[in-house]
């Protein structure tokens, strides 16, 4: 049995016969070595396509034996860094030596063939010189960039092909600089004046001195100083004599006639400045390069193009057009005076156009907006045809409309009459029994609507057309001319633009028309179930007094006995159904329908409920003849609305007056009443004098809209911030409105007083700015 002690024993033994081998490094000559290495260098610098006969393995191995060997004679210097300079004194010495004496001394001409020849041998050659010093690079070099500068001796230390670039730079392209520049340059010019040349010597000389940028935060930084700056200098030389070249005409030359040939020069020459960037100039190169040739060639002659251009637009010459908005556009700033003379003329073709329709326009909404989208369209083409949308030139369109539309011939002191006059313009289209609807099919009817909103988001006064289109709509709605697709599609767009309240009364209308042709269904029932007669007498429709425009105001009218009983009737079967409301009767907006029997020939005639009144009288009256004062006793319509009517009959002849004033003559029915068809419409029948406008009465209703307006967005706001200074209180509550409308400062200031006095503000004591009273 062998114990641990034994074994023990055992194992010395073995190791004192069997000792481990030595593993420190034998030395090597590190001169021979280095001879063994230069000349392989020298001969793969000479000729890199065909290079030493050493494999790069062996050529690696060199270098490893190198850096990790201690040399024979003993020395403790580092190895890697006796290597590194060694590695660099060798470049240096071949550059200056065997490179420079071969291309310093070559005329112009051949300076660039000769310089990158050697370029192309010497880079070539030291990508295979930086592969073999693998190991230098990353067991020295990088471990040597980043010690602390103080620990790094003299200079900086590179990779090896860093390292040749830098010596290449220093000892040969530093003494040939001036004349490779110049050769370069005089190349280029040669190339701008249609000379050819050899595109690919000019962009390996070019990356060769960008390949010579070593530093890597700024890797451009010497081809800018070194090639860039001089070929930006020489390039803005060339461009300024060729422009005055071509500007500098005599005297007795179509000025206005050079400038679309040198426009389109100019583009083709920056179409060529492109293809030598992409030919061979560095990227890099690119933003100095236009800026310079931009101010050079499109700069320093705006003014001159944009006072051309004024009759390159009066004539519609498309091309010149496109070609100056295509320059401007690649210039600092260049767009905004093209922009402004776009506004401009847009404003002032505009007001014009009005102008040459005012006296149409004052009575026909379809002439005044129709020459509004004219003006539009067409700039809205030009918008998207020469300027391709361009944001600049679509807020042109919108400014320059703005101002024409809100301020014309027309609407002289705001934009209430263009809005007044657009809601107008819709109401046409709506009806379906207007002209210009019936000439558009479904299709057009959309796109005109599509249109006229276009024109709405332009107004000032957005909130003049709410209430005249709120108008328009309930007389469609109330008379049954109306199509509800139109209309709410019509609604649709409306509230897209402007929101959900901007539109919730033109719903709540429609909504209520909906309400009452059900009812209507259900008093029919209500008839039969009580065994009433049900002639179709009397068709009811209910209106919400907070959605509609009108208003139930008391009136003395007697209605006739026969429309009386329909009315109470209706009455008692509506306070049954619904407890606690109540009906007002809005006698002046109803219609019906009266059957003349006394004519020739029998003939229907729509009339409001008060020309019914009227003519009713006389079938109590077998001489047909009734006095002023016999017509308002007997149905007491206010003195207003009876002159109205009474001048609505005569002028549609269904009565003859035979006096020259209505309170002084009497009114007899006309037996020889002749019409084209059966029927005769008289309720919406209008002379062209002495009927009273509403559009006051629209602005005053607006007016105090307003002010409740603008005391709502002051409570909002301040009920928010609590405490808000004068000015800043102003602006807020501008931008809150300015979709609606534009209060003015005044205007403001009068209802943050007036909420003061109802305890809803409070002024600071400093005087400059408010507190909100819960």
């Amino acid at each position: 049995m062998v114990t641990p002690t034994s074994t023990s024993s055992i194992i010395q033994k073995q190791y004192m016969h069997h000792p481990r081998p030595s593993l420190k490094t034998k030395p090597i000559d590190f001169q021979g070595y280095w001879e063994f290495l230069a000349d392989a260098m020298t001969k793969v610098l000479m000729n890199p396509y065909k290079p030493a006969t050493v494999s790069i393995e062996g050529f690696y191995y060199k270098v490893y034996k190198l850096c990790t060997s201690p040399s024979l004679d003993g020395g403790d210097e580092v190895r890697e860094a006796q290597l590194y300079g060694k590695l660099k004194t060798f470049l240096i010495d071949h550059i200056t030596n065997i490179v420079v004496p071969q291309v310093k001394g070559l005329p112009r001409t051949e300076i660039l063939s000769g310089y990158l020849r050697q370029w192309e041998n010497f880079r070539i050659g030291m990508g295979y010189i930086h592969s073999v010093f693998h190991y230098m690079n990353q067991e020295w070099v990088e471990k040597q960039a980043n010690r602390p500068q103080s620990d790094r001796g003299n200079g900086d230390v590179h990779k090896v092909r860093t390292l040749g670039y830098i010596c290449w730079k220093e000892n040969l392209f530093v003494e040939l600089r001036n004349p490779i520049i110049a050769a370069l340059l005089d190349l280029i010019e040669q190339d701008r004046l249609g000379i050819p040349v050899d595109h690919g010597l000019l962009k390996g000389v070019i990356e060769s001195i960008v390949s010579l940028g070593v530093n890597p935060r700024y890797p451009t930084d010497f081809y800018a100083k070194n090639f860039e700056e001089e070929f930006i200098r020489t390039t803005e030389l060339f461009y300024e004599k060729e422009v005055q070249a071509k500007l500098n005409t005599p005297s007795n030359t179509n000025q206005m006639a050079i400038l679309p040939e040198y426009m389109a020069h100019i583009e083709a020459r920056l179409e060529q400045e492109q293809k030598r960037l992409v030919q061979y100039l560095d990227k890099s190169t690119e933003p100095v390069l236009m800026k310079a040739l931009i101010t050079v060639t499109i700069d320093a002659h705006i003014g001159r193009l944009l006072e051309a251009s004024k009759e390159w637009f009066d004539n519609e010459q498309i091309v010149e057009q496109k070609r100056l908005f295509r320059l401007l556009e690649k210039t600092n700033g260049g767009l905004e005076p093209l922009r402004k003379l776009i506004e401009d003329r847009i404003d002032n073709e505009g007001k014009n156009s009005i102008m040459h329709v005012k006296n149409e326009a004052q009575r026909d909404p379809c002439a005044y907006v129709e020459v509004i989208l004219r003006v539009y369209k067409k700039y809205a083409a030009m918008v998207t045809d020469i300027f391709l949308n361009h944001k600049h030139f679509n807020a042109a369109l919108s400014k320059g409309c703005k101002r024409f539309i809100n301020k014309n011939a027309i609407a002289t002191t705001s934009g209430a009459r263009s809005a007044d006059l657009l809601a107008k313009y819709a109401h046409m289209l709506l009806k379906p029994s207007s002209k210009i609807a019936k000439a558009r099919s479904e299709q057009e009817l959309d796109d005109t609507l599509s249109e006229v909103l276009t024109i709405f988001v332009l107004l000032d006064d957005a909130d003049v057309f709410q209430r005249v289109y709120r108008d328009m709509l309930s007389h469609r709605l109330i008379q049954n001319t109306y199509n509800t697709e139109q209309e709410t599609i019509m609604i649709a767009k409306l509230k897209k633009v402007c929101g959900y309240e901007y539109t919730y009364k033109l719903q709540r209308m429609f909504t209520d028309i909906g309400i009452s042709a059900e009812l209507s269904k259900e008093y029919d029932e209500y008839l039969a179930k009580k065994e009433l007669p049900n002639q179709k007498l009397l068709t009811v429709s209910i209106l919400t007094s907070v959605s509609w425009p009108q208003t139930a105001q008391k009136s003395s009218f007697l209605p006739p006995d026969s429309i009386s009983s329909c009315l109470t009737r209706f009455t008692q079967f509506y306070r049954g159904k619904y407890q606690g409301r109540s009906l007002s009767w809005l006698h002046s907006q109803s219609t019906g329908v009266l059957r003349a029997t006394y004519t020739s020939r029998v003939c229907d005639l729509q009339v409001t409920t008060l020309q019914a009144a009227i003519l009713m009288l006389y079938n109590s009256y077998s001489t047909f003849t009734l006095t002023y004062e016999e017509v308002a006793d007997k149905t007491r319509i206010p003195q207003k609305e009876l002159d109205f009517c009474l001048l609505v009959l005569c002028k549609n002849k269904v009565l003859i007056m035979d006096g020259s004033e209505i309170p002084k003559s009497r009114f007899k029915i006309n037996e020889d009443l002749h019409s084209s068809g059966r029927k005769i419409t008289l309720s919406t029948a209008q002379p062209k004098e002495g009927i009273p406008t509403d559009e006051s009465a629209t602005l005053k209703v607006v007016t105090e809209d307003r002010k409740y307006s603008i005391q709502a967005a002051i409570v909002r706001l301040m009920k928010t911030r609590k405490t808000l200074s004068h000015q800043m209180l102003v602006n807020d509550v501008t931008c809150q409105l300015k979709g609606t409308f534009t209060p003015n400062n005044q205007d403001v200031k009068k209802n943050i007083e007036i909420l003061i006095e109802k305890d809803y503000l409070e002024r600071s004591s400093d005087g400059k700015s408010y507190t909100y009273l819960a």
